[in-house]
């Protein structure tokens, strides 16, 4: 705790060291019609003439340029408009009227390709309606796994030669778990994006490490009311739907959204296991059948206002919610050793409360609390070959109350130069429990009752420099985390070098550094049973792991991607399966390698044809290598070349009416994951988007995973371990959505709530 009250004390006096803040030069650009022009370049100057930064204008003309240098000069340049000068000290330039040039041509049409990425401070903006146009894109998730080496793998977001990638928005880090963010990016149009940028090293300030997406949201300027409704139907053995609506008022000073979605979802999966199973000498053939259902009623909840007068900060409030009152399932194991029926029950809900306040000067201040809470009861009967039985009930639940709480503060200096500093603190409070009552026979289970605090403390420094053909980033964070009795000190690192030798050439270096945290039911001595034979147990003492990752990427003409890449994971930790040596059990366990490096090259080629074919190539190839020394007395060392190709079309069928289709295909190469041997996985997508009523109506049909093959077959051979798992069945699946918008969609929008860590 002395070293806590130190670093806050350092913290405090950072803060009172400095007067001023990151500030931005604002305003908007127009013709002599006062209609908004896109696309101009505005260059900031300061009073030796000197370069500090750039922005271009977007669809509604405004622009954004981060410096503190004042006073300043901008130029405004566009081939189509003469070129104006501005000098001010104002925050606000308020309206720039540009006239058209003297030497415009009439009556010729230059049709180009609008570039979707430009390079702005160091970081890879893309525009993401430029990226979804023609596609069968209903919302923005679906617009980001569209990002160049963006795709999407069992349900989250990964980006090629960084592995996962951390998505934020408005320049802070999400704080809710994967599913809750992809459902409520699913309910936000494209077009309320003005830009995603892409960071394989993102820099302190954001409170995420390693790769990240910043979504940058439209900020409304005007009264407007707008929103959508919609709702969708998916088939994957049951049939299942979703619907929910979100409404936008935006004013010149203050903005006030709401978003409520609902849903029921009923899930199968089926696992084979073929286990031969070594015990005392004796070999016994154990084959197993397991039909697992699940369904659950969920509700989605978030409300959020903002208050902005022009010139006086920024403070936004929100509130986000989410609950699961009913999450029904139904277990049943079939085979040689034993037959077992378990059919868990339960709810969960989530509360987050957050405050920000950004001012004109000083630092950008952040509070967050979440609450969340769970409870599950399940009965088991199982019935061995031998004629045996055992039966019990299990109540478990969770209690998770969370507190954070940063700062922010960055100082310009001029000729593109920035320091940047600040903290996080937070506290986190777990309680899980596990209760049996047996009512026939018995097991190895115990009761578990415990109490977990965490403590994070983290202070970070950097240095940025702006030139004329590039950017500089670095900085470094101190981090003391203790969790029970574990303690530790950590510094990470991070370094970007952007340069752009020449017109159509870009090279960029990143280096970062980064933490992962197991959930805490993961770190509970608790033992879950999914049948007679397979359970979950958890791993007291289970480590954070850590990573280094290093990517070296060249763009050509901002389109053609090549990059090297590099990542290094200590401790890292996943939960395998692995033969008991004592008795007949498969237990599935989360436990912390030595390590799991990656390293390999990564090559991104679009295609375009006319205006009816546009493709992308995405391939990879690396070589992984993991190593465990305490793996149940079955220490690994392995390593396995792996190759992915990823092939997407989208084919522009007609405009009137607006009709697209898609293609879409991958395949991956076999693979290791501990002591598993991975086979081969590969898959056909295709879908289709009529888009009508004006573009505020669209239906669009998609069918993910046609043949089936997305899931691999699954093996151990390894050590006397012998294991088959196949678990590929019931993998494709029918969505059809509808969505219709009113009103215009010119706003802000949300962060959300981590719960990665929290649930059994």
């Amino acid at each position: 705790m002395k070293r806590i009250l130190l670093l806050l004390v350092y913290s405090v006096a950072l803060l009172a060291a400095g007067r001023s803040s990151a500030q931005s030069v604002r305003g908007r650009v127009i013709d002599q019609a006062q209609q908004p022009i896109v696309g101009v370049a505005i260059v900031m100057l300061d009073a030796d003439s000197t370069y500090v930064a750039a922005a271009a204008s977007d669809a509604d003309g405004r622009f954004s340029i981060q410096s503190a240098v004042r006073p300043y000069r901008l130029l405004f340049q566009h081939l189509a408009y003469e070129m104006q000068t501005l000098a001010s000290d104002c925050d606000d330039t308020g309206e720039t009227e540009l006239h058209e040039s003297a030497n415009s041509l009439e009556a010729v049409v230059v049709e180009g390709e609008k570039p979707i990425v430009r390079v702005e401070q160091g970081r890879l903006a893309y525009d993401l309606e430029a990226v979804s146009k023609g596609k069968a894109v209903n919302n923005a998730y679906e617009a980001l796994a569209k990002l160049p080496g963006v795709s999407e793998q069992d349900g989250t977001l990964t980006l090629a030669g960084a592995g996962s990638v951390a998505v934020i928005l408005n320049g802070k880090p999400t704080t809710m778990s994967a599913e809750q963010l992809a459902s409520l990016l699913r309910s936000t149009p494209v077009d309320r994006i003005e830009k995603a940028e892409v960071m394989y090293s993102a820099p302190p300030q954001y409170h995420v490490r390693g790769a990240a997406i910043n979504l940058v949201l439209r900020r409304g300027s005007e009264h407007a009311f707008s929103g959508e409704v919609h709702g969708n139907y998916m088939n994957r053995f049951y049939s299942n739907w979703d619907a929910g609506g979100n409404i936008v008022f935006t004013a010149p000073k203050w903005s006030a959204e709401a978003i409520y979605s609902t849903g029921q979802v009923k899930a199968k999966r089926i696992i084979d296991l073929n286990s031969q199973h070594t015990l005392a000498g004796r070999l016994h053939e154990i084959i197993q059948n397991q039909n697992i259902t699940n369904e659950a009623t969920w509700h989605q909840l978030r409300a959020a206002a903002e208050y902005a007068p022009e010139g006086k900060g920024r403070l936004s409030a929100a509130y986000t919610a989410s609950f699961t009152p009913r999450n029904d399932g139904l277990s049943r194991a079939a085979g040689s050793l034993v037959n077992s029926v378990s059919s868990p029950s339960g709810d969960n809900a989530m509360h987050n409360a957050s405050l920000r306040y950004t001012p004109v000067s000083g630092p950008d201040l952040s509070l967050d609390y979440t609450r969340y809470s769970s409870t599950q009861s399940a009965a088991m009967q199982n019935r061995y070959a031998d004629g045996s039985e055992t039966a019990f009930d299990v109540l478990s639940g969770q209690t998770v109350d969370r507190i954070s709480f940063s700062l922010d503060q960055a100082h310009g200096f001029g000729k593109g130069w920035e320091l940047t500093y600040g903290g996080v603190f937070g506290w986190a409070g777990d309680h899980d429990y596990q209760h049996y009552t047996f009512r026939e026979g018995g097991t190895a289970a115990e009761n578990t009752d415990s109490h977990l605090d965490e403590y994070t403390a983290n202070l970070y420094a950097g240095f940025s420099k702006q030139f004329s053909k590039g950017s500089f980033s670095f900085s470094a964070a101190g981090e003391y985390y203790r969790l029970g009795r574990y303690d530790n000190w950590s510094l990470y690192p991070q370094a970007t070098l952007l340069w752009t030798p020449a017109e159509g050439h870009l090279l960029q270096l990143s280096l970062s550094s980064d933490k992962t945290y197991p959930s805490y039911w993961e770190m509970q001595e608790a033992t879950s049973y999914i049948d007679g034979y397979s359970e979950i147990r958890g791993t007291p003492g289970l480590r954070p792991s850590k990573s280094y990752s290093g990517q070296a990427l060249y763009m050509y003409k901002q389109k053609y991607t090549f990059m090297l890449f590099w990542n290094e994971m200590p401790d890292y930790f996943i939960q395998t399966a692995w033969q008991a040596p004592d008795r007949l059990a498969l237990v599935y366990q989360t436990l912390n390698w030595d390590t799991n490096r990656q390293w390999g090259a990564n090559v991104i080629l679009p295609l375009r044809i006319g205006k009816w074919l546009d493709s992308r190539l995405t391939l990879t190839g690396l070589r992984m290598t993991q190593r465990c020394d305490t793996f149940h007395d079955m220490a690994f060392d392995r390593s396995k070349w792996l190759g992915r190709g990823a092939l997407d079309n989208t084919i522009r069928m007609s405009r009137k009416p607006d009709l697209t289709l898609e293609l879409s295909g991958y395949y991956q190469t076999a693979a290791i994951q501990g002591t598993y041997d991975v086979d081969a996985s590969w898959s056909v997508d295709a879908g289709a988007k009529w888009t009508f009523d004006k573009g505020r109506a669209t239906l669009s049909v998609r069918c993910n995973d046609i043949f089936e093959h997305s899931l691999p077959f699954a093996k151990v051979r390894y050590r006397g371990q012998y294991l088959d798992m196949d678990s590929g069945a019931y993998t494709r699946s029918v969505t059809v959505h509808f969505a219709y918008r009113f009103g215009s969609y010119k706003e802000k929008k949300h962060r959300k709530v981590d719960t990665s860590r929290f649930g059994h």
